[in-house]
């Protein structure tokens, strides 16, 4: 369950779709453990698990909070962003989506 490091840029994909045309980059800038969060991201973030139950974790152990937005965990352990739809995405913390991406891309030659 690898966590994003403070002031490191990460690959994100818009809804979570791996492709060039989705990509963006955020830096973290906090990295704030759930007990500490504040009352408008803990509001915020119970009425996304509530809307997108198929996407969030019911339980969370650090919120993200990037350049593009806060992040929290996802029902994989990944990392997905809340609070609308604006930058929606998934975090790339392992690298993972990125290498498929260039997969995708370098099969294509």
């Amino acid at each position: 369950m690898a966590i994003p490091k403070l002031n490191k840029e990460y690959n994100c994909f818009d809804d979570g779709k791996v492709s060039k045309t989705r990509l963006y980059v955020v830096e973290v800038k906090e990295i704030v453990p759930f007990k500490d969060i504040d009352e408008e991201t803990l509001s915020l973030w119970k009425e996304e698990v509530k809307n997108c139950y198929w996407l969030y974790r019911k339980k969370t152990d650090f919120f993200i909070k990037t350049t593009q937005g806060t992040f929290v965990r996802t029902k994989d352990n990944g990392w997905f962003s809340i609070g609308g739809f604006l930058c929606g995405g998934r975090m790339d913390v392992d690298g993972k989506l990125t290498k498929r991406l260039d997969e995708i891309y370098n099969s294509e030659d």
